[in-house]
């Protein structure tokens, strides 16, 4: 069971469930695997999921997220993640569960692009209880009025 105030979170890939925990030691290591910043990937990842959601295709809204969000970097962050909490999880077997669940939103799919946003979301916002969810509903009504 994931515990959201020790950074877990359980994410489910291809009908299995992941737990994940996000924490300095896992932002470490993926940056230096990926040899990118993970609050710049995270961003992009956040402001393509937003922008997506004006879309009304379906195709171009997976466009829109698999060029902001690279399946290496889901992978990669999906891996040491859930590695950090189970040691016996394979690079492979994350990799192929990835592919699987595809880009694609579907009735049986979720997408990884939005699954890598979900694990984001945690990682920066961390655990939502009311008082963070009503700061967080004044910051994007204060963000959309200035649009």
């Amino acid at each position: 069971m994931a515990n959201g105030y020790k950074g877990e979170k359980t994410i489910t890939l291809y009908h299995v469930d992941y737990l994940m925990t996000i924490n300095m030691n896992v932002i470490a290591e993926f940056q230096s695997e990926t040899g990118k910043d993970f609050m710049a990937v995270g961003m992009q990842a956040l402001n393509a999921y937003y922008k997506s959601r004006e879309e009304t295709s379906p195709l171009a809204r997976a466009e829109m997220m698999a060029n902001a969000i690279s399946m290496s970097d889901t992978a990669y962050l999906f891996y040491i993640a859930a590695k950090y909490s189970n040691k016996n999880v394979e690079f492979g077997e994350i990799q192929e569960a990835i592919l699987l669940e595809g880009a694609l939103e579907n009735t049986d799919a979720v997408s990884y692009p939005l699954l890598f946003v979900g694990l984001i979301e945690f990682a920066l916002i961390g655990v939502v209880d009311d008082v963070k969810k009503k700061r967080l509903q004044n910051l994007m009504s204060d963000d959309s009025k200035s649009s």
